[in-house]
Protein backbone atom coordinates (compact mmCIF):
# COMPACT_ATOMS: atom_id res chain seq x y z
CA UNK A 1 0.00 0.00 0.00
CA UNK A 2 0.91 3.14 -1.05
CA UNK A 3 0.13 6.80 0.37
CA UNK A 4 -1.48 9.51 -2.52
CA UNK A 5 -1.38 13.12 -1.36
CA UNK A 6 -3.55 15.76 -2.23
CA UNK A 7 -4.34 19.88 -1.25
CA UNK A 8 -7.76 21.36 -1.05
CA UNK A 9 -7.40 24.68 -1.26
CA UNK A 10 -10.33 27.04 0.14
CA UNK A 11 -9.80 31.07 -0.37
CA UNK A 12 -11.64 33.76 -0.89
CA UNK A 13 -12.25 35.10 -4.19
CA UNK A 14 -14.20 37.91 -6.09
CA UNK A 15 -16.24 37.99 -9.19
CA UNK A 16 -18.18 39.89 -11.05
CA UNK A 17 -21.88 39.70 -11.38
CA UNK A 18 -23.53 40.56 -14.75
CA UNK A 19 -27.40 41.04 -13.84
CA UNK A 20 -29.30 41.23 -17.47
CA UNK A 21 -33.08 41.75 -16.90
CA UNK A 22 -34.63 38.51 -17.40
CA UNK A 23 -32.02 36.50 -16.83
CA UNK A 24 -29.95 34.61 -14.73
CA UNK A 25 -27.03 36.77 -13.15
CA UNK A 26 -23.99 35.47 -14.54
CA UNK A 27 -20.97 35.19 -12.67
CA UNK A 28 -17.54 35.91 -14.46
CA UNK A 29 -14.00 36.74 -13.57
CA UNK A 30 -13.36 40.08 -11.39
CA UNK A 31 -13.04 43.51 -14.14
CA UNK A 32 -14.39 40.69 -17.02
CA UNK A 33 -18.00 41.91 -16.58
CA UNK A 34 -18.51 44.44 -19.38
CA UNK A 35 -16.49 41.96 -21.78
CA UNK A 36 -19.15 39.37 -20.56
CA UNK A 37 -22.31 42.13 -21.11
CA UNK A 38 -20.89 42.36 -24.37
CA UNK A 39 -20.58 38.72 -25.25
CA UNK A 40 -24.12 37.90 -24.45
CA UNK A 41 -25.54 40.60 -26.45
CA UNK A 42 -24.08 39.46 -29.47
CA UNK A 43 -24.84 36.02 -28.92
CA UNK A 44 -28.78 36.61 -27.49
CA UNK A 45 -29.24 39.92 -29.32
CA UNK A 46 -27.45 41.45 -31.68
CA UNK A 47 -29.13 39.63 -34.83
CA UNK A 48 -32.29 40.59 -33.34
CA UNK A 49 -31.15 44.10 -33.21
CA UNK A 50 -29.67 44.24 -36.49
CA UNK A 51 -33.15 43.03 -38.01
CA UNK A 52 -34.82 45.83 -35.86
CA UNK A 53 -32.65 48.24 -37.88
CA UNK A 54 -32.95 46.60 -41.16
CA UNK A 55 -36.90 47.10 -41.03
CA UNK A 56 -36.96 50.52 -39.57
CA UNK A 57 -34.03 52.20 -41.86
CA UNK A 58 -36.12 53.07 -45.00
CA UNK A 59 -39.18 54.56 -42.92
CA UNK A 60 -36.44 56.42 -40.54
CA UNK A 61 -34.99 57.58 -44.18
CA UNK A 62 -38.21 58.77 -45.39
CA UNK A 63 -39.37 60.51 -41.72
CA UNK A 64 -36.17 62.54 -42.69
CA UNK A 65 -36.78 63.59 -46.29
CA UNK A 66 -40.09 64.21 -44.92
CA UNK A 67 -39.22 66.16 -41.85
CA UNK A 68 -35.90 68.45 -44.11
CA UNK A 69 -39.49 69.25 -46.81
CA UNK A 70 -41.26 70.65 -44.03
CA UNK A 71 -38.52 72.78 -42.47
CA UNK A 72 -38.84 76.49 -43.34
CA UNK A 73 -35.91 78.24 -43.87
CA UNK A 74 -35.20 82.34 -44.11
CA UNK A 75 -32.56 84.17 -44.64
CA UNK A 76 -32.05 87.19 -43.70
CA UNK A 77 -29.83 89.50 -41.53
CA UNK A 78 -30.42 89.93 -37.60
CA UNK A 79 -29.19 90.70 -34.35
CA UNK A 80 -28.08 88.16 -32.05
CA UNK A 81 -28.22 90.37 -29.47
CA UNK A 82 -28.81 93.70 -27.95
CA UNK A 83 -26.49 96.38 -29.84
CA UNK A 84 -25.03 94.05 -31.66
CA UNK A 85 -24.16 94.42 -35.69
CA UNK A 86 -26.76 92.58 -38.07
CA UNK A 87 -25.27 89.76 -39.27
CA UNK A 88 -26.99 87.32 -42.09
CA UNK A 89 -28.55 84.09 -40.42
CA UNK A 90 -31.11 81.28 -41.25
CA UNK A 91 -34.06 81.02 -39.39
CA UNK A 92 -35.19 77.36 -39.14
CA UNK A 93 -38.40 76.91 -38.55
CA UNK A 94 -39.27 73.11 -38.13
CA UNK A 95 -42.30 71.04 -38.20
CA UNK A 96 -43.34 70.56 -34.15
CA UNK A 97 -43.17 74.65 -33.99
CA UNK A 98 -39.67 74.87 -32.64
CA UNK A 99 -37.02 77.30 -33.67
CA UNK A 100 -33.56 78.41 -34.47
CA UNK A 101 -30.89 80.19 -35.63
CA UNK A 102 -27.87 79.20 -37.41
CA UNK A 103 -25.12 80.40 -40.09
CA UNK A 104 -27.14 79.92 -43.37
CA UNK A 105 -23.90 77.58 -44.67
CA UNK A 106 -24.89 75.22 -42.08
CA UNK A 107 -28.84 75.26 -42.41
CA UNK A 108 -28.89 71.89 -43.70
CA UNK A 109 -26.87 70.24 -41.65
CA UNK A 110 -28.55 71.69 -38.71
CA UNK A 111 -32.16 70.48 -40.15
CA UNK A 112 -30.72 66.82 -40.03
CA UNK A 113 -28.67 67.13 -36.91
CA UNK A 114 -32.35 68.16 -34.99
CA UNK A 115 -34.10 65.05 -36.38
CA UNK A 116 -31.41 62.45 -35.70
CA UNK A 117 -31.52 64.51 -31.96
CA UNK A 118 -35.49 64.44 -31.39
CA UNK A 119 -35.59 61.02 -33.56
CA UNK A 120 -32.81 58.85 -32.84
CA UNK A 121 -31.96 56.07 -35.67
CA UNK A 122 -32.38 52.04 -34.05
CA UNK A 123 -28.55 51.40 -35.37
CA UNK A 124 -27.21 48.48 -33.65
CA UNK A 125 -25.23 50.11 -31.52
CA UNK A 126 -27.52 52.69 -30.40
CA UNK A 127 -29.86 49.76 -29.23
CA UNK A 128 -26.76 48.39 -27.44
CA UNK A 129 -26.43 51.23 -25.43
CA UNK A 130 -30.09 51.45 -24.94
CA UNK A 131 -29.81 47.77 -23.58
CA UNK A 132 -26.19 48.06 -21.84
CA UNK A 133 -27.69 50.85 -19.29
CA UNK A 134 -30.45 48.48 -18.35
CA UNK A 135 -27.48 45.53 -17.26
CA UNK A 136 -26.13 46.10 -13.65
CA UNK A 137 -22.62 44.67 -12.95
CA UNK A 138 -21.47 43.96 -9.33
CA UNK A 139 -18.42 42.75 -7.03
CA UNK A 140 -19.56 39.17 -5.30
CA UNK A 141 -17.30 38.35 -2.68
CA UNK A 142 -17.15 34.76 -2.18
CA UNK A 143 -15.01 31.69 -1.60
CA UNK A 144 -13.84 28.77 -4.32
CA UNK A 145 -12.16 25.65 -3.66
CA UNK A 146 -9.44 23.99 -6.06
CA UNK A 147 -8.05 20.49 -5.23
CA UNK A 148 -4.50 20.40 -6.03
CA UNK A 149 -3.02 16.16 -7.05
CA UNK A 150 0.09 16.10 -8.58
CA UNK A 151 0.38 18.66 -11.31
CA UNK A 152 -3.33 19.13 -11.71
CA UNK A 153 -5.67 21.97 -9.90
CA UNK A 154 -9.29 20.51 -10.23
CA UNK A 155 -12.27 22.83 -9.13
CA UNK A 156 -14.24 21.83 -6.20
CA UNK A 157 -17.76 22.86 -5.91
CA UNK A 158 -18.50 24.99 -2.96
CA UNK A 159 -21.40 26.86 -4.46
CA UNK A 160 -20.73 30.60 -3.84
CA UNK A 161 -20.86 31.46 -0.26
CA UNK A 162 -20.87 35.26 0.78
CA UNK A 163 -17.72 35.98 1.85
CA UNK A 164 -18.82 38.82 4.07
CA UNK A 165 -20.32 36.52 7.09
CA UNK A 166 -17.26 34.57 8.23
CA UNK A 167 -15.82 31.24 6.90
CA UNK A 168 -18.40 28.67 4.88
CA UNK A 169 -17.87 25.63 7.33
CA UNK A 170 -21.17 24.25 5.84
CA UNK A 171 -20.09 23.82 2.06
CA UNK A 172 -16.52 23.20 3.48
CA UNK A 173 -17.76 20.10 5.65
CA UNK A 174 -20.14 19.00 2.69
CA UNK A 175 -16.92 18.88 0.37
CA UNK A 176 -15.02 17.09 2.74
CA UNK A 177 -17.41 14.52 3.34
CA UNK A 178 -17.38 13.78 -0.41
CA UNK A 179 -13.57 13.69 -0.37
CA UNK A 180 -14.04 10.99 2.20
CA UNK A 181 -15.91 8.97 0.17
CA UNK A 182 -13.44 8.61 -2.15
CA UNK A 183 -10.50 7.48 0.54
CA UNK A 184 -9.32 11.06 1.70
CA UNK A 185 -8.38 11.77 5.07
CA UNK A 186 -7.45 15.20 6.51
CA UNK A 187 -3.36 15.13 7.42
CA UNK A 188 -2.53 18.73 8.30
CA UNK A 189 -4.52 22.06 7.94
CA UNK A 190 -2.65 25.97 7.79
CA UNK A 191 -4.33 28.73 7.44
CA UNK A 192 -4.13 32.47 6.01
CA UNK A 193 -5.40 35.72 7.59
CA UNK A 194 -5.79 38.90 6.50
CA UNK A 195 -7.70 42.10 6.27
CA UNK A 196 -11.63 41.40 4.57
CA UNK A 197 -14.09 43.92 3.12
CA UNK A 198 -17.14 44.27 5.50
CA UNK A 199 -20.97 44.64 3.70
CA UNK A 200 -20.66 48.28 3.55
CA UNK A 201 -17.93 47.78 1.55
CA UNK A 202 -15.41 49.05 4.61
CA UNK A 203 -11.80 47.15 4.77
CA UNK A 204 -12.70 45.17 8.41
CA UNK A 205 -9.41 46.23 11.20
CA UNK A 206 -9.87 42.65 12.01
CA UNK A 207 -7.86 40.25 10.27
CA UNK A 208 -10.15 37.29 9.11
CA UNK A 209 -9.44 33.62 7.35
CA UNK A 210 -8.40 34.26 4.06
CA UNK A 211 -7.38 30.86 2.74
CA UNK A 212 -7.22 27.40 4.68
CA UNK A 213 -5.53 24.36 2.82
CA UNK A 214 -6.51 20.68 4.40
CA UNK A 215 -3.54 18.27 3.35
CA UNK A 216 -4.73 14.96 2.18
CA UNK A 217 -3.36 11.31 1.45
CA UNK A 218 -5.61 8.13 0.62
CA UNK A 219 -4.03 4.53 0.44
CA UNK A 220 -3.79 3.03 -2.66
CA UNK A 221 -2.71 -0.34 -4.19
Amino acid sequence: MALRHAMLVITRAVFDVVQIPGQRPLVVARDAGDEAARQWWDEHVRAAAAGVFGRTSASWDQQLAEWQAATRVQVGKERLHDGGPRVEVARISFPDGTDGLVDPAAAHDYITEEFRARFPQPTVAAQFADWREAVQIAELHTWTGWLFQGAERVPVDIGLPAAEFGYPIREVLGCLDRLAVDGWQIVYVSEDRAGHHLPDGELSSENGVSTVRYLLSRAVR
